[in-house]
């Protein structure tokens, strides 16, 4: 057993007091490191909610958000920590206190204010739209009634992907409710409500200027951004393709389809709904590349901004000047990338020599051109109140808007909308002119393009500014290619392929004319709608590359300086919108490649491309397609759209051919 000596106890004793501390140590030194991780965790997490004063009101898609992209560092900075403990209670308060209902919970929260009623207590109004699935809301309802081949995968795989939308917001929506005012009195403390009155005030109207900054950049920024546009088909544009998925049996079906969120704002805000894709089984899809358009009527009219969040849901963002009743008119074109896809290579060649009049039949049976409108017709109906703030949110963006990273310059932006048959533009800024004193007519107007700038030539012509401003006004009638004659146009043949250089070429001609040989002429220029027919996207790309390099070209003069080798100014104008719809054959050959889609697609890659090599634009598009009336035929408008747009020319004129409003700031040119 061995003998019991006090060596051997105080070895036992000091073996103990070691295994103790083998076990307390560690356990220790995990507990401390456990719990600072956890003051962290509180302390970072009570900073950045307390500084964090978005409005959660509306589910934005992440991607859009391109201010917020990296906020959490934002708010770790030194100038956000509060000073005092009533600080961060009255941050606590107000973040109780002010924030909103999700929608579709007990209804749409559209705004709160604030204000001292008569007997000195404090009235917190709210503006609702109730969501009911029986009517026995508070509200009053409307019912329905009748009524080329480069592979762009590795670019887009850089940029972010859009985060799934919160369904669930809006899935029970039924139909639309009309915004009433709804008050609902409590008395609180009155100083107490005081300082929480002002704060929160200020808060609410800082919120809804960010949103409607960011709002109105998104919106001309997608009248440039054609990679965002091509981003759900980017590898899905090549005709005879296609992708595992995405057959006919998965083909969006407008019936089917519904309005799942609607964020409805009142007068000078932005508003937008977010359409649901559906099958013709009622599958909710998860994927883009369908075409929809959204147009509203009412006091005014103004066609919606729609982007394609390729996760099957599709916002349509739109900003409403006038109040009053509105009615959604939703029509969906194509679906699966159908509206974008690229004709055959030997397309060009199959037509005529203008690469027209392809022969029926070529293609195959064509059925992929829709023409549906959502829920079989049954117009959705909107109210759009008042306004609630007493300042006007874009007069307020001229002063934010001094400078920014990205812009254009641009003559005409083409937002606005249609109000007894008069364009207003959002930025209404005036166009009247007056002849300057001892002006003479000086330079040449030439209009190149299509028939549709054929028609504007023909239309100032009789206009001051042909017989007061310019010397002369002429023009080109092209396709691909000069037309002399449209009927021996549609005749000749020639069985060659596309040439860049041919159209190139007769542009240089007019730019060679001697009249042209001077600075005070301009060359209104566009490549217009006969282009997404006849070719695919990346000839165009490269169409237009060529060009502006020629445009660009410059020489050495006599006095050895480097100037411009064409002096004339250099207007490039915007395609119009189409509306094939009125075309009496739906799915014919030759106009299978004749879509919203792929004019709409043409139009913002010229319009991004002319931007940012410096030259002038002026953007028609969404002008055109918010005229209620549409074309005359599939194209045509009536001379009466543009006359606005002619009275700027003139004054530009008179401006010596400069940008009528230079000094207003950024608001017109910038984009993002």
């Amino acid at each position: 057993m061995g003998t019991f000596t006090v060596r051997n106890l105080r070895a036992d004793i000091q073996n103990v007091s070691m295994r103790q501390s083998r076990i307390l140590g560690p356990s220790l030194a995990r507990f401390i490191v456990c719990y600072i991780c956890a003051c962290a965790v509180v302390y970072f997490y009570f900073r950045y909610y307390l500084t964090d004063e978005r409005d959660y009101g509306v589910p934005i898609p992440a991607t859009i958000i391109h201010e917020n992209a990296f906020r959490p560092l934002k708010t770790l900075s030194p100038e956000k920590i509060s000073s005092s403990p009533n600080e961060l209670f009255e941050k606590l308060q107000k973040k109780l206190r002010g924030r909103k209902l999700r929608p579709g919970v007990f209804g749409m929260v559209n705004s709160y204010s604030w204000r001292e009623s008569k007997d000195k207590s404090i009235e917190k109004s709210k503006v609702l739209s109730i969501v009911s699935k029986g009517g026995g809301s508070g509200t009053s309802q409307f019912d329905n009634y009748s009524s080329h081949s480069t592979n762009y995968t590795d670019y887009f795989n850089t940029r972010k992907n859009d985060l799934p939308f919160e369904r669930d917001s809006g899935r029970n929506v039924e139909n639309i409710s009309t915004p009433v005012s709804i008050s609902e009195k409590e008395n609180f403390d009155l100083d107490f409500i005081e300082v929480i009155q002002s704060d929160t005030k200020d808060s609410f109207v800082s919120r809804q200027f960010q949103d409607f900054r960011r709002q109105w950049l998104r919106q001309r920024r997608a009248r440039v951004d054609w990679q965002s546009m091509i981003q759900p088909c980017v590898d899905n544009m090549a005709w005879g393709q296609v992708k595992s998925h995405w057959g006919k049996q998965n083909r969006t079906n407008a019936v089917t389809s519904d309005v799942i969120f609607w964020d409805i704002k009142p007068v000078g805000e932005f508003s937008k709904i977010f359409i649901q894709s559906k099958t013709s089984e009622n599958r909710t899809k998860m994927i883009g590349g369908d075409t929809w358009r959204v147009y509203l009527r009412g006091p005014a009219s103004v066609a919606a901004t729609v982007f394609d969040h390729n996760n099957g849901t599709y916002e349509a963002l739109f900003l409403i000047m006038e109040p009053g009743i509105y009615q959604l008119t939703i029509y969906l074109d194509y679906s699966l990338c159908d509206g974008f896809r690229d004709p055959p290579r030997d397309w060009f060649i199959k037509g005529n020599a203008q690469g027209k009049y392809q022969k029926d039949g070529l293609l195959g049976p064509l059925d992929d051109y829709l023409i549906q409108p959502l829920q079989n017709g049954n117009p959705i109906i909107i109210n759009v109140p008042e306004s609630r703030l007493n300042m006007s949110l874009i007069e307020h963006l001229r002063k934010d808007l001094d400078s920014c990273k990205y812009t254009c310059s641009h003559l005409w932006d083409g937002f606005g909308r249609w109000k007894n048959d008069e364009w207003k533009p959002f930025l209404d800024d005036s166009y009247d002119w007056s002849m300057p004193q001892q002006y003479q007519p000086a330079g040449f107007l030439w209009v190149y393009g299509d028939s549709l700038a054929v028609r504007l030539g023909k239309s100032v012509q009789s206009r001051g500014l042909c017989t007061r401003l310019y010397w002369r006004c002429s023009q080109s009638y092209n396709w691909i290619y000069p037309v002399m004659s449209e009927a021996l146009s549609k005749e000749q043949n020639d069985d060659l392929d596309f040439s860049s250089e041919k159209v190139i070429g007769t542009i240089v001609d007019v730019l060679r004319r001697r009249e042209m040989q001077r600075r005070d002429s301009v060359l209104l220029i566009n490549l217009g709608i006969h282009f997404p027919i006849s070719i695919n996207f990346t000839t165009f790309q490269r169409l237009v590359g060529d060009l502006i390099n020629v445009l660009k070209e410059t020489k050495i003069d006599s006095q050895g300086n480097r100037v411009p080798k064409y002096p004339a100014k250099v207007i490039w104008k915007s395609s119009t919108a189409i509306h094939k719809e009125k075309v009496e054959m739906k799915n014919k050959t030759n106009w299978r490649f004749f879509t919203t889609q792929r004019v709409l697609l043409f139009s913002t890659y010229a319009m991004s491309a002319m931007c940012q090599a410096g030259f002038d634009v002026i953007d028609v598009y969404p002008m055109t397609d918010s005229y209620p009336r549409g074309t005359l035929d599939e194209v045509h408008y009536p001379d009466r759209v543009f006359h606005l747009m002619e009275t700027m020319l003139e004054k530009y004129k008179t401006n010596d051919n400069m940008r009528v409003n230079i000094g207003e700031g950024g608001i017109r040119r910038c984009i993002g």
